[in-house]
Parts: C-alpha cells; sequence; structure tokens
C-alpha cells in the first residue's frame, strides 16, 4: 500500500498538471473549511481504498494534538512553522504509541532534520508538497493539516505491519486467502513479534526456525512478549464476532487487526523496563541528584550489573555524562534511560524507545497555560501541585530554584517561553530523574549502539580495567550538591541552524513515505551481529541485559 501510495503520487505529479493549477488557484478563492475538505480528499485518493485516513481517526488525532498545539509558538497566521510541526508530530508519536517517528527526531532545541539523506530526494512528489505548501500559500499548517500528517504516518505504519504480516504468512507457506486456527494464528504472531524484534524483513520457511531460535536465545524477556501478544489476542478476539474473527478460522485480516493492535500498544507495555531501569539506578543515585556518580555507575557494573558497562565515550556521545565537576563525573539518569542505547523493535520508520517521562509533565503545563509563555509565579504554582514518578505534590519550590525561574523570564521580557533551552533546564533541577539535562544544539551526536561501533570503530562497552581504573581512582571528597546551571538559551522555533539547509516538515513526511516505501519493497536487515559478548550486551535493552549478561 505505500508503494502504491508513493507510485500514486509520483503519477499524480506527473500526469495532471492541470490539477496543479487548480490547487494553486484554490488558495485564494475557497474558505478555510473547504480548502481542509480538499486536502483530505486527495490525500484519501493518493492513498487508495482501505485507507486509514477517516474524518473519525482525524477528530481522536486533533483531539491528541490540540492542547500542545494551542502552547505552540505561531506564526502571523496562527500556524506551525517547520520546526514546531515535526515537534509535535514527535509528541504526538510518543505519547500516543511510545513511537519515535524517524526523520522527526530532534538536534538540540532546533528541531532540524538531520537523520533522512537526499538519496530519495528527486522523487519526492511534487503533489503532495502542492497540496499543502501552495494550496496555502507558505502559511504554515493548522491543526488539521498536521493531523492529515499524522494519520497518513499511522496509515504507513499500518501499511509497514501488514507487508511484514504478508511476508510471514509466505514464510509458513499460507497465502492472505488462508484461514488458520487459534493455534497457528499465535504461530504467526510469534513469527511476527520475532521478525520485528529482531529487524529482520527477508524471512523464508527454511528461515523460521532460525529466527524464532535467534530471538529466544538473544532476548530474555521473550516469554514476556508471548504472553503480552496472547492477551491483546485473546482481548480483541472476545470483543469481535465477525466473520473474521470465528474462532478457530481467523482470516488475513483479522490477524492484521491483532497486529496492529500489538504494534500500537507495544511501546507502552515495553516502557516497563525502562522504568525498572531508573528503579534500578535510583538504588544507587548520588543525594536525589538524578544522577549516579560514574565510580557507583561501574562499580555496579563491576558487581555484575552488566547494563552498566557503557564507555566513557559512548557515555559522553549518548548526552549522558555530567561533566560539569570533572572530579566527579556521573550519569544523568533521566538522559541515560533515554538514550538511544535503549531502543528496541525498530522498523523502517520509527524506533520504540523509552518514553520520555518530562513529556507528560510538560504537557500538562500546556494544558494549564495554554498559550507560548508563561508567567513564571504561575509556574512555580503549578509545578508546586504537580507530581511526578518520584516527587510528590504539593510541594514548595526553593528561593533559589524560583529565582533561576525569574531570571530565565528576565531573558525574554519578563515571561518564560516553555518550549526553550532554558526552561527545560530549569525543569530538569525541578524533577532531575524525569526531565532530561538539555545540552546545547552541537555538543552531543546521540547514537544507536550499533551505529557507533560502525561509525566509530569502537567498542561501546567500558573494559573491566577501564571501570577498575574509574572505580579506584575516584575522589574520595564529596560532590557539589547543587546542580549545574549555563545561561544558553535556544528556542524552539527561534534558533537556525548555523550550516546546512533545514529540511522542511512536509519533505521530512514525504521523504519518509518515500523511504518506507523503498524498504518494503526491497526489505532489509537490521539486526547485526557483533564481535564480543559485552559489544553484544551492550547492545541489548535493559530487561535483555539483566537476564542475559
Amino acid at each position: 500500500m505505500a508503494l502504491r501510495l508513493l507510485l500514486g503520487l509520483l503519477a499524480f505529479g506527473s500526469a495532471d498538471a492541470s490539477l496543479r493549477g487548480q490547487i494553486q488557484a484554490a488558495a485564494g478563492s475557497v474558505s478555510a473549511e473547504k480548502l481542509r475538505e480538499t486536502v483530505l480528499s486527495e490525500v484519501m485518493m493518493a492513498l487508495g481504498s482501505g485507507n486509514r485516513v477517516t474524518e473519525k481517526r482525524l477528530q481522536v488525532i486533533e483531539e491528541a494534538l490540540k492542547s500542545t498545539f494551542q502552547a505552540m509558538p505561531k506564526n502571523s497566521h496562527g500556524n506551525l512553522g517547520d520546526e514546531t510541526a515535526r515537534y509535535v508530530l514527535h509528541r504526538l508519536f510518543v505519547q500516543r504509541h511510545a513511537m519515535y517517528i524517524k526523520g522527526l527526531e530532534a538536534a538540540g532545541m532546533t528541531w532540524q532534520n538531520l537523520s533522512t539523506t537526499q538519496v530519495l530526494e528527486e522523487h519526492i512528489p511534487a503533489f503532495v508538497l502542492s497540496l499543502f505548501e501552495e494550496r496555502l500559500k507558505g502559511e504554515g499548517l493548522g491543526l488539521h493539516e498536521l493531523s492529515i500528517l499524522a494519520a497518513t504516518l499511522e496509515h504507513l505504519i499500518h501499511d509497514e505491519a501488514v507487508s511484514r504480516l504478508s511476508v510471514v504468512y509466505q514464510a509458513h507457506n499460507y497465502t492472505q486467502e488462508s484461514r488458520v486456527d487459534e493455534f497457528e494464528l499465535q504461530n504467526l504472531i510469534d513469527t511476527y513479534m520475532s521478525i520485528f524484534l529482531l529487524g529482520t524483513q527477508n524471512i523464508s520457511a527454511s528461515s523460521v526456525a532460525a529466527e524464532r531460535q535467534t530471538v529466544l536465545e538473544s532476548y530474555p524477556g521473550w516469554k514476556d512478549t508471548q504472553k503480552f501478544t496472547v492477551q491483546v489476542r485473546t482481548g480483541l478476539t472476545s470483543s469481535r464476532n465477525d466473520a473474521d474473527f470465528i474462532q478457530g478460522n481467523f482470516s488475513f485480516r483479522a490477524a492484521t487487526q491483532i497486529v496492529e493492535e500489538i504494534g500500537e500498544r507495544y511501546g507502552r507495555w515495553q516502557d516497563a523496563e525502562c522504568r525498572d531501569l531508573k528503579g534500578l539506578l535510583m538504588k544507587i543515585e548520588h543525594a536525589d541528584t538524578g544522577r549516579v556518580l560514574l565510580k557507583d555507575f561501574y562499580g555496579s557494573a563491576l558487581d555484575g550489573n552488566w547494563q552498566f558497562s557503557e564507555s566513557v565515550d559512548y557515555l559522553r556521545e549518548l548526552g549522558a555524562l555530567d561533566e560539569s565537576d570533572p572530579a566527579h563525573q556521573a550519569v544523568l539518569m533521566a538522559n541515560y534511560v533515554n538514550s538511544h542505547s535503549n531502543c528496541v523493535a525498530s522498523s523502517s520508520i520509527y524506533s520504540v524507545c523509552c518514553v520520555n517521562e518530562c513529556e507528560a509533565l510538560l504537557g500538562h503545563l500546556e494544558r494549564q497555560v495554554a498559550a507560548p509563555d508563561a508567567d513564571p509565579d504561575q509556574l512555580v504554582k503549578l509545578v508546586e501541585q504537580l507530581p511526578s514518578a518520584t516527587i510528590p505534590a504539593p510541594r514548595e519550590l526553593s528561593t533559589n530554584l524560583q529565582g533561576r525561574l525569574h531570571e530565565v523570564a528576565s531573558h525574554h521580557g519578563g515571561t518564560v517561553p516553555l518550549h526553550g533551552r532554558l526552561f527545560a533546564q530549569w525543569l530538569h533541577h525541578a524533577f532531575p530523574r524525569e526531565c532530561p539535562y538539555p545540552h546545547v544544539s552541537g555538543k552531543t551526536n546521540p547514537m544507536t549502539a550499533d551505529a557507533w561501533m560502525q561509525a566509530k570503530g569502537l567498542s561501546v562497552s567500558a573494559s573491566k580495567e577501564d571501570m577498575t581504573h574509574y572505580v579506584s581512582q575516584a575522589q574520595t571528597s564529596q560532590p557539589a550538591q547543587e546542580l549545574p546551571w549555563t545561561g544558553e538559551e535556544e528556542l524552539l522555533a527561534g534558533i537556525r541552524p548555523k550550516v546546512g539547509k533545514s529540511r522542511s516538515v512536509l519533505q521530512s513526511c514525504v521523504l519518509l513515505i518515500a523511504m518506507a516505501s523503498a524498504c518494503l519493497a526491497f526489505g532489509h536487515s537490521t539486526w547485526s551481529k557483533f564481535s564480543t559478548a559485552r559489544d553484544r550486551c551492550t547492545l541489548l535493552p535493559y530487561t535483555q541485559k539483566q537476564h542475559a549478561c
């Protein structure tokens, strides 16, 4: 379906020049509501029959977007620019599905898209850009247009799941017209989850057993994953009584709906491992600072917790290392938990990573403020009544913390921008275990462990000798209790990159569509074999490390 979308869009762009003329004329001649209806109808036509971009789904997405959209800085037309639109889309998928969409990641506070390549740029369907950019004449994206983009991405994720399931059916020598009993349906789902976790796309009847054995050996959480999928399957099956869900005789359509539901719920379910990891870090935390001294981090690894074995260089690149006090280097708990090293189950469109707890806290403030800026005293009152997973409410913020917030406001004419680096830093001070420390753009370059090893040619793991050295050479003096503060500000919509050309959010989404189509057409495998057991252990997410290493 995604490939059909791409080909259909290309066909529209090349074969219907008169339509583009109508697009340009329509922007200045119809009402905003009529324009939105036309945009939606054209997108739905491009997606083809059976697409999931329905008015009902759009209403749900709009409701989920509304509070964040209201709190975003707007342009003169009341719409979102490129950076803010990309940021809002990212927040939506994390909140709804714990999915991190590739190509929409942040680079500091600028949210410049640095991850997509220019290989497929010549294939960007001009028609899609016309639907938004020419019709809206550069006015930015409104809530409805943003919802259409989000629904389109959800549709592509759905299509990818269908494509993966089709491969599984073929590998088990079934066609999409086959009907299977409950036992065989779960067997198909197990294979589906195996290739999802391993990142495999190309499997055959002869390789199914090997894939299943690999995930069984590599992933100690596999039994829990099976239980999760059984719960989703039985829950969905018990609520359906149509022809696709006849007990003992399930259709491909029924299997599709089940694996799609699994995909939408998997990220939130998997996040329980992240909370376990956070709890383990809290056991060795230094003085309620949201930090674990490096000597204790490595000391824990030497005592058997091999999940804490990342090298200093890799921790620094992840943004998880606090070096503000060189004599007492520390691991930033929130940065570490939310780092790329703890992402699992990557598809061609998204990765499943730990849910950033700070985004829920910020979301609460956005709903209460309903504006891009807020009075510092209002924010103090709101935060004093806002509990986190580890900090109860109500509480009284320290004089120093309140002073910091007023200091931020003094940089911005008396109010605090909710989406700037300084306020993110203040939230880190207020919730050090939940809110990551915001590094200045360009100071870090987060990569997965696999990407790091390929780029650097270095192990992501510290050797036992290195860890022993850090533990033995650690200072006996106590580090400062006050968290570091730097005065560099970066605004979500205010700072432009110094080098390179930023790609618009529309171009980013179209590139994602093109890249997803190519991946679905040809398939790929992202599972790597690693040279040492410790490197592989470091690559595993928390639960895998806990049991396997």
